[in-house]
């Protein structure tokens, strides 16, 4: 198990804590750590997505759930398709994703972010998510790859606006518009209006969920 003393990315029980940039380098030592802790989640039922929950620790069986806290200015695209590999493994067998923005998610790390259970999906108030690309590393070797590997950049920066588009409210036009600067954030109450977290957490303890902010 990856010494999470030393490691700002590791993994603790059903817990994944992503809090160092998603690299091969921060995040190889803990795959194993994500494998084990998949396989051991029992096989459940898989949330019933009409239930209205009061929390997003509403939850009947807390073995089946796999919390990730997350302050990441993001990494590789690869990388976080390793990630979401393991968790879509958890899913299939009725997990819960619950994710918890508690500082900061950019590029691969909001993907994450926005990618767990809806209904469980949280932000800490003064937290903030930036969406834009993530780094596909790319490399370009030979004579005539150019054209290739810019056919293949296009396809992996299409799949991260499908995310967008199929997790958020976000529209295809904010997106673009996010994906031409490094710096287009979302505050906790922004990413709570485009669906992009369900809960925010505030400084006295309480859950705020989108419902509770339109009344």
């Amino acid at each position: 198990m990856a010494d999470n003393k030393t490691k700002a990315n590791y993994v603790k029980g059903n817990s994944i804590f992503l809090y160092d940039s998603l690299t091969r380098d921060t995040t190889a030592e803990i795959f194993g750590d994500i494998a084990n802790m998949v396989n051991k989640i029992p096989q459940s039922q898989k949330p019933d997505s009409n239930v209205v929950i009061e929390s997003p620790y509403d939850i009947n069986n807390s073995n089946a759930v796999i919390d990730i806290y997350i302050n990441s200015s993001g990494g590789g695209v690869h990388t976080m398709n390793s990630i979401l590999t393991f968790l879509n493994i958890a899913r299939n067998r009725g997990a819960i994703i619950r994710t918890t923005v508690t500082g900061y998610a950019a590029s691969c790390a909001s993907i994450i972010a926005i990618l767990g259970t809806p209904g469980y999906r949280i932000m800490y108030n003064s937290s903030y998510q930036v969406v834009h690309y993530g780094n596909s590393n790319i490399e370009v070797s030979a004579n005539g790859e150019i054209d290739l590997a810019a056919k293949n950049e296009k396809r992996i920066r299409q799949d991260m606006i499908n995310k967008y588009k199929t997790f958020t409210n976000l529209s295809s036009k904010e997106i673009h518009e996010c994906m031409k600067t490094e710096h287009h954030a979302f505050s906790a109450q922004d990413c709570l209006d485009k669906h992009m977290c369900d809960w925010i957490l505030t400084d006295i303890g309480t859950f705020i969920r989108r419902s509770d902010k339109q009344k």
